[in-house]
């Protein structure tokens, strides 16, 4: 329970850092509410609003509508039961109606005029401040926050792969099917479009199947979950583990493997491969495995 309300409460810190929208809902609330004047129809929707607000915004009761709506949906959808743009719309219209009623001459004119602008570009800059900057780090690993990735750390690892495998064949390029951490998954396909994945996005974003029947297989799921581990410094993987399970994913259509090098306990150029007839490579930051 502990894990779901810290979830719920790291979801409305991302929720309010991606804009700052959030900050004039509870403004427009807290003017439809407590301006005491206005009754009907605005103020029972401000209620509404205040109380599906709050839901969303506590812990304890956002974690509990997270899990009414299953696990396919992220933090962010439990707000559809909030009208965050009509309350939004119609704190500001109350706002300006009453303050354009008041006063009157050249003087109050211009103060209102300046007022509607000011509220205009406060709406306009509020629904993109808090964006996340191209530059910006995208992943922090290692548990100490000394290793942080970025997308351009992903393109120049795909960028070491391609002279490996872009063959002319047909008048085109022969791709080739990777299996490599998430932070690299993540931008493969973006920068080459004749690389497959063994698995794709829906592996660690569920949202993506909540339209869809069709399920990774158990293999798959393993090796995702192993992956997504290896970084994990209180875990050592051993080498008959590590054999296995890179076997497993080469039996499963994989050409190019790509192990985490800061992993503990296991290093794949000292391995026997056997079989597998394995060729290793140290990237520095990866070791790149290949079927001879």
């Amino acid at each position: 329970m502990w894990e779901a309300w810290r979830h719920a409460w790291s979801g409305w810190q991302g929720f309010i850092d991606g804009g700052k929208l959030a900050a004039l809902f509870l403004a427009a609330e807290g003017y439809l509410l407590w301006n005491g004047r206005r009754r009907g129809p605005g103020r029972r929707l401000a209620v509404y609003g205040g109380i599906a607000g709050l839901l969303c915004i506590v812990p304890v009761t956002a974690a509990l509508l997270m899990e009414y709506q299953t696990s396919f949906y992220d933090y962010p959808w439990i707000w559809s039961i909030v009208p965050f743009t009509a309350l939004i719309a119609l704190g500001g219209t109350v706002f300006l109606t009453e303050r354009w009623k008041t006063g009157t001459g050249y003087r109050s004119f211009v103060y209102n005029g300046v007022l509607t602008l000011l509220c205009v570009g406060a709406l306009v800059l509020c629904g993109s401040l808090g964006g996340r900057p191209k530059d910006t780090p995208l992943y922090v690993f290692d548990g100490s926050g000394e290793t942080i990735w970025r997308r351009e750390d992903a393109d120049a690892v795909l960028e070491e792969l391609t002279p490996l495998y872009a063959k002319e064949e047909d008048g085109g390029r022969q791709g080739f099917c990777l299996w490599a951490p998430r932070e690299i998954l993540e931008y493969a396909r973006s920068e080459r479009g004749d690389i497959r994945l063994l698995y794709g996005r829906n592996m660690w974003d569920l949202s993506l199947n909540a339209y869809s029947y069709d399920t990774c297989s158990q293999d798959r799921q393993k090796l995702y979950d192993w992956m997504e581990h290896l970084t994990d410094y209180q875990r050592n993987v051993g080498e008959a583990e590590g054999i296995e399970y890179v076997g497993m994913a080469f039996s499963l259509g994989a050409d190019c493997v790509l192990l985490p090098g800061s992993m503990q306990g296991w290093n794949p150029k000292e391995t026997d491969w056997g079989q597998y007839n394995v060729e290793v490579t140290d990237l520095g930051q990866y070791y790149l495995l290949r079927q001879g």
